[in-house]
């Protein structure tokens, strides 16, 4: 049992230190997105943002990024008390290797149209998405 403890207070600074390195500032990060509209312009849209942000240079192809970024997205739609009828976005970002091993994945972003964001859910989750990831990486 000591055994295991010790391999494990030593082993986990250094996945963690894996995974610090292939994230770091001025990698190259490839968005994939799902093949629905909304997938498609979230992507557009999470693309210009992060281009904006500057942390990661974002790459057009998967063979010259160094880290891909799959955006899941979730739509629900209905008559809530926010959103009186509108489709509301989540958004997740997955970071993978080039193998597609997993990294680390985002928590769900999720916003309902209303008048606080322009009745425009999926900018709204883009958004959020984006701060996200600037509170974890920066």
């Amino acid at each position: 049992m000591k055994r295991i403890a010790f391999l494990v207070i030593i082993l986990f600074p250094l996945l963690a230190a894996a995974q610090d390195q292939a994230l770091q500032k001025g990698k190259s990060v490839y968005v994939e997105t799902n093949k629905t509209d909304v997938g498609k312009s979230a992507g557009q849209e999470l693309k210009s943002a992060l281009a904006e942000w500057g942390y990661w240079k974002v790459a057009s192809s998967k063979s010259d990024a160094d880290v891909i970024l799959k955006l899941d997205t979730k739509i629900s739609g209905g008559v809530t008390w926010t959103s009186w009828g509108g489709k509301a976005v989540a958004l997740s970002a997955l970071f993978v290797t080039k193998d597609d091993r997993e990294i680390w994945q985002s928590e769900y972003y999720k916003a309902a149209p209303n008048g606080a964001n322009g009745f425009n859910s999926q900018s709204a989750s883009v958004r959020k998405l984006v701060k996200g990831l600037r509170k974890k990486f920066e």
